[in-house]
């Protein structure tokens, strides 16, 4: 595939882990040909409160306005609006951009060794899953009592998988897959605060990453993650333009 259709692809997986998880919860969601759209309600500005372009907007303005109404039909936090392709500046519309680096990995490879210590298993039944969504609550603020669940083990299919990391019987780690559009897309790394610079998020990357070994992976790196996935074998081969709105 050329670059661009790389990057479109790439922007597809990432647009249709958080539709499909949105579906999958029975939460809103939506797909326009140009726009997907995914809301896990949670209560803080985050991805999976989503929308993604899937190609470059010829009208903004109408984006913007089906983005707004969207999300204003539900409760929630706030809600980030994801492009490779340019946009206006939405500054003005009280919107904050955070540059979220895209990330590739050709596929194939050897992970590196397992910390002995740390026992990984597939979230498949209600006490995994439910590990899982407990390290994304406290690694990513998102727990709230109105919210409801985050995950459910009747979302794991062939196409989502997720995989929790304990060290002497406790989480410390979770990472998930997402196969799409030619590319395993891992999302929602989350590793407890004091169970950091230990390789246990690696590992759970690592993971996800190898879910189907025959595909390449993408992910959207934070600061923190960047240098890790380097070492993995990921490269940067643009920047996601992401607006983020504290409201709705």
């Amino acid at each position: 595939m050329d670059d661009a259709d790389l990057l479109t692809r790439a922007a597809a997986n990432c647009a249709g882990a958080y539709r499909y998880w949105a579906q999958a919860m029975g939460r809103p969601a939506r797909l326009w040909d140009d726009l997907s759209v995914g809301d896990l309600g949670l209560p803080v500005t985050l991805p999976p409160n989503n929308a993604t372009l899937l190609r470059p907007a010829t009208d903004f303005s109408d984006v913007l306005e089906r983005v707004m109404n969207f999300f204003a039909e539900s409760p929630g936090g706030g809600y980030e609006i994801w492009s490779i392709w340019p946009t206006p500046d939405l500054s003005a519309e009280g919107y904050v951009q955070d540059p979220g680096p895209c990330m590739i990995r050709d596929a194939g490879g050897e992970p590196r060794p397992t910390p002995r210590e740390l026992e990984m298993v597939e979230a498949l039944d209600a006490s995994s899953v439910r590990a899982a969504e407990q390290l994304m609550d406290e690694v990513f603020g998102a727990a709230s009592p109105e919210r409801g669940s985050l995950i459910e083990p009747s979302m794991i299919s062939d196409d989502f998988r997720v995989w929790v990391g304990f060290v002497d019987g406790r989480p410390v780690s979770t990472a998930t897959a997402y196969v799409g559009d030619g590319f395993v897309g891992v999302y929602a790394v989350a590793t407890a605060t004091d169970a950091r610079g230990q390789g246990y998020g690696e590992a759970l990357t690592w993971e996800a990453t190898m879910y189907r070994p025959d595909l390449p992976a993408t992910l959207q790196a934070s600061p923190m993650g960047r240098p890790v996935y380097e070492r993995m074998g990921y490269r940067t081969v643009t920047d996601f333009t992401v607006w983020g709105s504290e409201t709705r």
